[in-house]
């Protein structure tokens, strides 16, 4: 299976590291504000849509991006759909540009460009711990404190 992933900035240095990806689908919005008595407005937004638990952060600029050829067992499933991400995008940018211009107008907003893709989490083993490391801010954490000793308890579709 190719995937597009957020280049990755931190790698444990351990042997044996595995890793799961997990999705985001990344916007470059272009924000139109319409102002009475003054010129318009134009702005760029990036955000990078979770679509895991639908949350929205807005970047600096569009990640690089890789091709991968991975197993799909690595891969972790949407549970949000392209139209949701698309409206979480927009109402991140709605509010972030908002708070920047005064207008009587909600903005329009185009998409310039946008890619599902995917959040390398490293997998592996330190001391007999098993962690598991974000690669865009290098933070760590123990996998056993994030699914704890007795695994998921919630297996269904709507555990979130």
């Amino acid at each position: 299976m190719r995937v597009n992933v957020m280049r990755p900035i931190f790698k444990p240095e351990v042997p044996d590291t595995d890793f799961v990806l997990y999705p985001y689908h990344i916007f470059h919005l272009r924000l139109f504000y319409k102002r009475l008595g003054r010129s318009d407005r134009v702005f760029d937004y990036f955000a990078y849509v979770d679509l895991y638990r639908l949350g929205a952060e807005r970047g600096d600029g569009f990640i690089d991006l890789y091709e991968w050829d991975v197993e799909e067992k690595k891969v972790m499933e949407p549970l949000v759909d392209y139209e949701e991400a698309k409206m979480k995008a927009f109402e991140s940018a709605i509010i972030w540009g908002n708070s920047r211009v005064v207008s009587w107008w909600l903005p329009r907003i185009e998409i310039i460009r946008d890619a599902r893709a995917y959040k390398v989490f490293w997998i592996f083993d330190r001391n007999g711990e098993k962690l598991i490391m974000d690669s865009l801010d290098g933070k760590e954490f123990s996998l056993e404190t994030i699914v704890g000793t007795d695994g998921r308890k919630c297996r269904g579709p709507f555990c979130r």
